[in-house]
């Protein structure tokens, strides 16, 4: 399975500018109720305790798993986010780009995820360094009454971290 099956060749070029020299091997998943799910797994850099995953259809997104699940724990509720039309205004153009441009920080800069549990929800926030200190990718919470499964922790806050995937030349 190419990638080219899955994204116009303007996406397959940029990825293929971003990721240099990475064999993105397509996934698709038909149990998802939405139709097939492609997504791609980016490489895991020595001592990150989190891997991204690159959705690519039926619509994009970036998501992260911790290395250190198990296959069975894959679908824990954890940092994700979402490209959805409307936020773009329907533009293509505008999403893509700014899709590539969040893969970018999290491929070329060390990245953290900070978990916080609260009274009533989970938080998940993602950040890579730059070179004026820690900045915001995405962040999302969840309510903690509807039973959503998530990394257990200790105290109310976790932060993860990886280092960068690749170094800029």
């Amino acid at each position: 399975m190419s990638l080219s099956e899955f994204v116009d060749e303007r996406m397959a070029a940029a990825l293929s500018r971003t990721l240099p020299g990475v064999a993105l091997e397509p996934r698709v998943r038909t149990d998802s109720g939405y139709g097939p799910s492609v997504s791609v797994a980016l490489p895991v850099p020595p001592e990150a305790e989190y891997r991204f995953v690159l959705t690519l259809g039926p619509e994009r997104q970036i998501h992260a798993t911790l290395v250190s699940s198990p296959e069975s724990k894959l679908k824990e509720y954890f940092w994700y986010r979402p490209f959805e039309d409307a936020e773009f205004k329907d533009r293509m153009e505008k999403l893509d780009a700014a899709f590539i441009d969040t893969i970018e920080k999290l491929v070329f800069h060390e990245t953290r995820i900070v978990q916080k549990r609260g009274l009533l929800n989970h938080s998940f926030r993602l950040d890579y360094r730059s070179p004026r200190g820690w900045e915001r990718v995405y962040s999302h919470w969840a309510l903690r009454l509807a039973g959503i499964s998530v990394p257990a922790i200790k105290g109310t806050q976790r932060i993860y971290h990886s280092p960068a995937l690749f170094r800029r030349g």
